[in-house]
């Protein structure tokens, strides 16, 4: 499924170079800048701005904005999962992406809207075009190496360096705007910042709607479905899903985590019976993938803080005050892509 490279993959076109790698990787990492870009651009302001629009600023509020946002990301990551399989099965990974693209931007100016119902029902579409969009392309730039190809880790590495400079530059961007131009720190412009991060979104979908022809028919629809029929279909399904997703960021926290947790015994239990069905090597790397799984998921639920429990605490607690310059708490969202900008040449080089 998305993400998976197959030993059967066929080999890619004669791209063009560029600095070492098929020219498409860096329309790829342009595309990917933007849609990171508008992603996390909105991270640091969404449960502050719960709390102020939704709460009254009362630290009461901090609860469940947490829970709020932690049902998003939850989703978030659940989408990719069904994302994966339209794109796979259905409309190919180029409409994917550009249909995510158009989605994704709906959602992120609908959360500019004042109204908490609104608020939610834009969160649910983000979360939709972003199954749609997030996981598709990181697979078309493993389609666009050759199996066995040893710039392709390099590649992935210089990919991933785009994700992390749009994840860096936003916080730094939408803070500015927010809190200096059309806010103060005091009473920052929430809505700036999910409107920057939607034309950021519509940049993306600009840019990889240009520059797709590059990839010389990788990704393209399945072969008898490249009508316009697959691509409203879609779009009516979203259209179904977003208000499902809604229900389930409404339900509560707890109950969503019930309802992820049955769908993920779920989802290992079909892997398994698959692996088991395919032969023993199949069996075997299927559990050791349930295994990854499992810290995986570990991982992001403490990387993941940094958006709600770690905003609050350099929000509130932290002394960010560097003599008479005081650190905004949007800048925190930055440290970790810097640490990985800066060491991500290295790292390419290595497995190069």
């Amino acid at each position: 499924m998305s993400g998976a490279v197959l030993p059967n993959q066929p080999a890619p076109p004669d791209y063009a170079q560029l600095m070492g790698h098929p020219r498409p990787l860096w329309m790829l990492f342009m595309s990917e800048f933007w849609e990171r870009f508008a992603f996390y651009g909105i991270r640091w302001a969404l449960v502050l701005y719960i709390v102020a629009q939704f709460h009254g600023g009362d630290p009461s509020g901090q609860q469940p904005a947490g829970l709020i946002y932690g049902s998003y990301l939850a989703l978030v990551y659940a989408g990719a999962i069904f994302g994966g399989l339209v794109a796979d099965k259905y409309l190919g990974y180029q409409r994917s992406i550009l249909v995510g693209a158009v989605i994704m931007a709906l959602g992120l100016f609908m959360i500019s809207v004042p109204n908490e119902n609104i608020f939610k029902l834009g969160l649910a579409t983000i979360v939709v075009g972003n199954g749609l969009f997030k996981p598709i392309i990181s697979t078309l730039v493993g389609k666009i190496y050759a199996v066995g190809d040893e710039r392709r880790d390099s590649g992935f590495t210089i990919f991933y360096m785009g994700i992390n400079l749009g994840a860096m530059i936003s916080p730094i961007l939408t803070q500015v705007l927010a809190e200096r131009v059309f806010g103060t720190a005091d009473v920052p412009a929430y809505k700036v910042v999910f409107i920057a991060a939607g034309i950021g979104m519509l940049i993306s979908l600009f840019w990889f709607w240009m520059g797709r022809g590059q990839l010389k028919g990788v990704g393209e629809a399945p072969e008898g479905a490249n009508g316009i029929g697959r691509i409203v279909t879609v779009f009516v399904g979203a259209a179904v899903v977003v208000p499902i997703v809604y229900f389930l960021l409404a339900m509560g926290a707890e109950k969503l985590q019930m309802v992820l947790t049955a769908m993920f015994i779920l989802l290992a239990i079909m892997l398994v019976v698959e692996g088991v069905k395919t032969g023993a090597v199949a069996r075997d790397k299927v559990i050791a993938m349930l295994i990854i799984f499992a810290f995986n998921i570990l991982f992001w639920m403490f990387f993941e803080q940094a958006g709600s429990s770690f905003t609050f605490l350099a929000d509130q607690i932290v002394d960010r005050d560097l003599g008479g310059f005081v650190f905004p708490t949007a800048w925190f969202q930055s440290v970790n892509s810097v640490a990985i900008i800066t060491r991500a040449p290295l790292i390419a080089w290595i497995w190069v």
